[in-house]
């Protein structure tokens, strides 16, 4: 294993704060590809969604401009020739892959798909992580830069970053679901063991608010709204707020 500097391990902390943070304008996968690029250097971070016939579903990137939504036809025509198209759609593996580990350079920038995707925009060197997201199923995270190579030290840091991408896509459609579906209150009776105010708080979670949002609400501090989910996921018998949500959902602990 790789050993991280100091420096990585605090952009690492910094990008993991941004995953889990409240979603901002950037949106879901735009706010995830803003904090991969916190954690390692890049001109470019993209999150797509591939189905069963391998066709491309843009989801989001940072900065979000760099791709226009006529480049995807070209880009889906030629992914087949990109050097890690095999491995991450074919095998699925889910580690992060380079380019460079698959093939030499000179012979990349011969094909079709370089040539007429990636090199107008000056984007050389790629690395890829293939992700299975909640609802989403089989999506690629593509870090391309423009001029020097990922290290394996950028490897290391993005395999640390993937559960938690995991777990705020997973919170995420949580949360959705519940704003879609105003029966599934915490009044059903698998909540009847909660106070009122336990109640209250699950509700407002349900919201998608944060703990300051909620005390806010609730006129308490951010540590009394703390305590209540602590109560709250002792009296549901799971351990995080994701859980709790689902319970709401009838899906069980996560």
């Amino acid at each position: 294993m790789i050993r991280l500097r100091h420096a990585d391990f605090l952009r690492l902390n910094q990008a993991i704060e941004l995953v889990h943070a409240e979603d901002g304008p950037l949106g879901l996968f735009g706010q995830l590809s803003r904090a991969v690029m916190l954690a390692i250097s890049a001109e470019t971070v993209c999150f797509d969604g591939y189905d069963l016939h391998g066709r491309i579903g843009h989801l989001g990137a940072y900065p979000e401009g760099l791709f226009m939504a006529d480049d995807f036809p070209l880009l889906g025509n030629h992914i087949a020739e990109h050097p890690l198209f095999p491995a991450i759609m074919e095998q699925r593996r889910s580690e992060p892959l380079r380019t460079s580990d698959f093939c030499r350079m000179p012979q990349y920038f011969r094909t079709t798909l370089f040539n007429s995707f990636y090199r107008p925009l000056a984007l050389t060197h790629h690395m890829i992580l293939g992700l299975e997201l909640t609802d989403y199923g089989w999506v690629t995270c593509a870090l391309a830069r423009r001029r020097r190579n990922f290290t394996e030290a950028d490897r290391q840091v993005l395999h640390l970053l993937k559960p938690h991408m995991q777990v705020a896509v997973r919170h995420a459609r949580t949360v959705a679901r519940l704003q879609s579906q105003p029966a599934a209150a915490p009044e059903m009776a698998l909540l009847t063991e909660l106070t009122a105010r336990e109640t209250h708080v699950l509700t407002l979670l349900s919201r998608g608010l944060t703990d300051k949002e909620i005390g806010q609400q609730c006129s308490i501090s951010t540590r009394t709204v703390q305590n209540h989910l602590q109560n709250i996921y002792s009296k549901l018998g799971v351990t995080n707020r994701t859980a709790a949500l689902g319970q709401l959902l009838g899906r069980g602990a996560y």
